[in-house]
């Protein structure tokens, strides 16, 4: 069940009783559930017993700002993404600013203009319900992912299991059509909500507007990802992968989209990714598709063993009078064992019982291979892991040179 078919409740602060009422009569006119809370602490108890869709958030409060509320919901991984607007009787710029350093999603100044409210409160419920049908997707694709891991161990014969996985490449993209078809029909209403409202609105809502560009993107880059990764296991699989298609590429860009496929599921678990040294790397020649695959497996497979707080980092160098780049994808996780680390690349991971398939690493050096690179691990159980590895940049024409 979704907000669209539920009435969504909204969590009302402030320690004015007058303040409450006004909000409770107008939310609840215009068909909205509501809860109350007059302090800080109040709040954070109603939050702890059930999480609502929506905060409303009073800036100024004894014992406990607005501001502390703010930051103390960010960091409960049950409400990290829950919409919060912020509402202040003092100067807004000013207050703006300290609401954005704590976390809020929006902003009011009082009086409240009842209609701009309104706008705000369906604007951000809307990105809410767009962030929900993306967990839920994301649980049923996991699923997914697990049966055919499954599938795929209990196989004896690797013709068997190529056999299997039309079935299930099948059902894959049945199940992601739904998201695709329903995040094209949000973003183009989210569109004509933001065309309907006054430019000042429009000025003052452009942060939830640009998270809701972001989320549709992601939802539409992770969907196409999928089914090109559910083709890629194919491929390794049966062995019938077609010739790379080499060009020149910036790997800034490639390791870019593979970070805003991944932020999500990293945010919510409070893990950094970050980028060092890419910025500043020679183009190489390589197939840009199967080489944003090498991240997204290596970050993907990172992220589950890092706890929260803790951080994964993709590097970039030339390797010193060589014509190589030398890239490194490290985490701060639980490491492996030196038995996982021998399997790793070869054909026994693919039977293995516990954990994955290990069929991403073996894509990993599979396209290494094929771009004329070497790949190698280090990794100590408590100390985490870090994948290196190589790729030849790319060399101007010599007719280039000449001219």
């Amino acid at each position: 069940m979704n907000m669209e078919t539920r009435r969504a409740k909204i969590l009302i602060v402030d320690d004015t009783p007058a303040n409450v009422t006004l909000l409770t009569d107008l939310l609840e006119i215009n068909g909205y559930l509501t809860v109350q809370a007059t302090s800080g602490h109040e709040a954070l108890d109603q939050l702890r017993r059930a999480t609502p869709d929506l905060v409303l958030l009073d800036v100024r409060m004894p014992e406990m700002s607005g501001y502390e509320v703010c930051t103390r919901i960010r960091e409960q991984p049950d409400t990290a993404l829950l919409p919060v607007i912020m509402i202040t009787a003092f100067d807004p710029a000013q207050e703006r600013i300290h609401g954005i350093e704590a976390g809020a999603d929006d902003f009011l100044s009082q009086p409240i203009n009842q209609q701009e409210l309104l706008a705000r409160v369906r604007s951000l419920l809307r990105v809410k319900t767009l962030h929900d049908a993306v967990k839920a997707h994301a649980g049923e694709l996991a699923e997914w992912n697990k049966k055919l891991e499954i599938r795929l161990s209990q196989e004896a014969k690797l013709a068997e299991v190529a056999r299997s996985l039309a079935d299930i490449t099948h059902e894959v993209k049945n199940l992601i059509m739904p998201v695709v078809t329903g995040t094209e029909l949000l973003e183009a209403e989210l569109k004509e909500l933001f065309a309907k409202l006054p430019q000042h609105e429009r000025e003052n809502g452009q942060a939830s507007q640009n998270m809701c560009k972001e989320i549709t993107e992601m939802l539409n880059n992770a969907s196409q990802r999928i089914q090109e990764r559910v083709k890629e296991i194919g491929d390794c699989v049966k062995n019938l992968s077609t010739p790379p298609n080499f060009s020149s590429c910036q790997v800034t860009g490639v390791v870019e989209s593979v970070l805003k496929t991944l932020r999500l599921v990293a945010n919510e678990k409070r893990i950094l990714l970050r980028t060092e040294g890419l910025g500043s790397l020679p183009p190489i020649r390589a197939d840009e598709r199967r080489l944003f695959n090498v991240f997204y497996n290596l970050l993907n497979n990172a992220i589950p063993e890092v706890p929260s707080g803790g951080s994964v980092t993709v590097k970039g160098s030339v390797e010193p009078d060589s014509k190589n780049i030398i890239f490194s994808v490290a985490d701060t996780g639980r490491g492996m064992s030196s038995e996982v680390r021998e399997s790793l690349f070869t054909n026994r991971v693919i039977s293995r019982k516990h954990g994955g398939t290990g069929l991403g690493t073996r894509i990993v050096k599979d396209v290494v291979d094929a771009h004329g690179g070497w790949i190698k691990v280090e990794s100590e159980e408590g100390k985490g892991t870090t994948f290196v590895f190589s790729l030849p940049f790319e060399q101007p024409r010599q007719d280039a040179i000449n001219a």
